[in-house]
């Protein structure tokens, strides 16, 4: 990709007196910007609407002052760019009220375009319950090909994010600043490996830092690039929530996982719930959401783990429990050893079947 194409359209994004909605109105009426940035003999320069000082910088050629480190930054991490109205331009966020005008990716774009997404927002700080249903959720639904959209944040975006490696399938992280600086910095190998099968994505410019204000914005482009919205955990005040109202605004189906109504983080999906979102407690909820097809009873059989006898042992026990059993209460009714029964406790943990319920009880999920 020729890095020169892309100075008409900064000075485009950058020039003074020109507001992204208007930005994008001259776009749709004179969608190449090489044909008149520069050119002060163009009969864009007659638009009445088009204000002095943006025609002076569009015919001046005038770059942002950042356009060295731009440059120098697309280069080192090997930046790829797309523009409003190119060929490879993902097509849900054309559709959307203010689309970005440039969009950044490390990765495969292309992956926009799977026909199955589910944009996954929460809190950062989830309880074990959100992080333990948001794997058990999406494990499934990832091995028959779902591409899981979200933010990278910490705490349910890398769950989710996660889930979706961890399984094989594709995933899409939007970004809240320039894709040369990974935020929050300990998720930087998890961003290198969606990048090595997925993609990473953002409307800000290499070496432009994370401000808090972009969160609102890049939640926008979370919903738009979702077939649909599930929100996991997060206060009425949260970020998750104002994805949801996105979401609305864009048309998309909104679902949430109902939490406990002690649990300040259970408020978000509990309100959106009673609003009218579906609720979700298992795959299969959300495969209707997405009209993905179910899983023959061969293929459910392939994706349950395989267990050895005294696996299914406890895990059946579990299963048939009306609530947690304690780590002393399996070891009696076991007869077994301390140490036999804390590997197979640990294995079936490992596998996704049981988890720690609190203290040292153990619940079947």
């Amino acid at each position: 990709m020729d890095i020169d194409s892309l100075k008409p359209w900064l000075c485009l994004k950058f020039a003074p007196g020109l507001g992204q909605k208007t930005a994008i109105r001259l776009l749709q009426e004179y969608p190449h910007p090489e044909d008149y940035v520069g050119q002060p003999s163009h009969e864009v320069y007659r638009l009445s609407w088009l204000s002095e000082a943006s025609k002076q910088a569009l015919s001046g050629f005038v770059l942002p002052a950042s356009w060295p480190q731009i440059e120098k930054l697309i280069r080192h991490y090997r930046i790829g760019w797309t523009t409003y109205g190119s060929e490879d331009y993902p097509e849900a966020l054309a559709a959307i009220y203010t689309p970005p005008i440039i969009l950044y990716y490390r990765g495969d774009l292309s992956t926009c375009q799977k026909t199955y997404r589910l944009g996954v927002v929460g809190t950062r700080k989830p309880s074990s319950y959100g992080r333990e249903m948001v794997r058990k959720l999406l494990a499934p639904l990832c091995q028959r090909g779902l591409c899981v959209v979200s933010g990278l944040a910490m705490g349910i975006d890398t769950v989710a994010h996660q889930t979706a490696l961890e399984n094989n399938s594709t995933t899409i992280a939007v970004l809240g600043g320039g894709l040369d600086s990974i935020y929050p910095p300990m998720n930087t190998n998890l961003a290198n490996q969606i990048c090595e099968s997925g993609v990473l994505l953002s409307e800000y410019e290499p070496g432009m830092k994370v401000e808090k204000w972009n969160f609102p914005a890049r939640n926008r482009l979370i919903s738009a690039l979702s077939s649909a919205i599930f929100i996991v955990e997060g206060a009425l005040s949260s970020g998750a929530l104002l994805t949801g109202k996105f979401a609305l605004e864009q048309n998309r189906d909104i679902c949430a996982l109902p939490g406990n109504i002690n649990n300040t983080n259970a408020q978000g999906p509990n309100y959106m719930i009673k609003s009218g979102a579906r609720l979700v407690t298992s795959p299969e909820d959300l495969m209707d959401i997405l009209a993905m097809e179910e899983p023959t009873p061969e293929e459910q059989l392939e994706l349950f783990p395989e267990l050895s006898a005294e696996e299914e042992t406890i895990y059946k026990r579990l299963q048939q429990a009306s609530g947690e059993i304690s780590f002393d209460e399996l070891l009696s009714g076991s007869g077994w050893t301390f140490g036999k029964l804390s590997v197979v406790l640990l294995n079936l943990e490992l596998k996704g079947l049981i988890n720690k319920s609190g203290g040292s009880g153990y619940i079947a999920i």
